[in-house]
């Protein structure tokens, strides 16, 4: 076998294409993904290489090939020829690594809750939270994940975040600790101390009749005991608006699933997480 960095323009990964009867099929998701990073400048060069088999055949590379001819930008990486046939089925089979395995190996303080909360942080920046409804959208670079963790360290403690969030978590039902995450950073415009003054008041039982800080509590408390389970968007969506509605005193009564998507939509045009994506 032969590896060696090469610049594969459009018309060389088309002509590598070329030979690609044997592969799996083409995710066109992660395709675009892949030729937005080329586009945008964000790709890096991390040793992967596209293998090309003895006979010609493209046994490895064909979403970065199809992502080359999308984005119409040449790119360097490695590239392997004349490995064996045979060999097809060993490719790729090695665990994918995730955001949190990215945070653990950088010896980060509580890596599963901030990669959580990157990922929810970094949908809600793109807009694509509550895409229809369910949350599904933009995927998320493991390339962004540290640049995020040192604009979040920046601004809080993360050991006192993490305290922070479980305690309210616990007190409110909101299990998902990272949902506090994010709405910290989200919030955190009023300045730390209005926003650790609301989640002391949730945790109190709330301070005054009505207040969304003893509402919300509720309404997750009712959904809890119907069996159902909203998804994240909706807790989100809810924490932000009983937030909005708490700051000007106001009461609050429910929060309904059919506010979550306009909801949503709006909070990214009031709120900003500041990280730089």
């Amino acid at each position: 076998m032969n590896i060696e960095m090469t610049t594969i323009t459009p018309p060389m990964a088309a002509l590598l294409l070329g030979n690609n009867g044997a592969n799996r099929k083409l995710n066109k998701r992660h395709v675009d993904f892949l030729a937005d990073q080329i586009k945008s400048g964000k790709w890096q060069k991390n040793g992967q290489t596209i293998v090309i088999a003895k006979d010609g055949t493209l046994m490895d590379g064909q979403h970065r090939l199809t992502a080359i001819v999308a984005a119409n930008v040449p790119v360097d990486m490695g590239l392997c020829t004349g490995a064996p046939r045979a060999s097809m089925p060993t490719i790729d089979n090695g665990k994918p690594r995730s955001s949190a395995d990215v945070l653990t190996m950088s010896k980060c303080s509580y890596a599963t809750l901030v990669a959580a909360s990157i990922h929810l942080l970094y949908k809600f920046d793109n807009e694509s939270l509550a895409t229809n409804g369910t949350g599904g959208g933009t995927k998320m670079p493991n390339s962004v994940v540290m640049p995020a963790l040192k604009d979040i360290q920046a601004r809080v403690d993360l050991d006192w975040l993490a305290k922070i969030v479980q305690k309210t978590g616990r007190n409110t039902r909101m299990k998902v600790s990272n949902l506090f995450v994010a709405f910290y950073l989200i919030a955190s415009k009023y300045g730390e101390d209005i926003v650790t003054q609301f989640a002391e008041k949730m945790n109190d039982g709330g301070d005054y009749p009505k207040s969304p800080t003893l509402v919300m509590p509720q309404i997750i408390a009712r959904i809890h005991a119907s069996g159902r389970s909203p998804h994240r968007a909706y807790d989100l969506a809810m924490l932000l608006a009983g937030f909005d509605r708490w700051i000007e005193h106001k009461k609050m009564s429910q929060y309904r699933e059919s506010s979550v998507v306009n909801d949503i939509q709006e909070f990214t045009k009031t709120y900003n997480t500041h990280i730089k994506w």
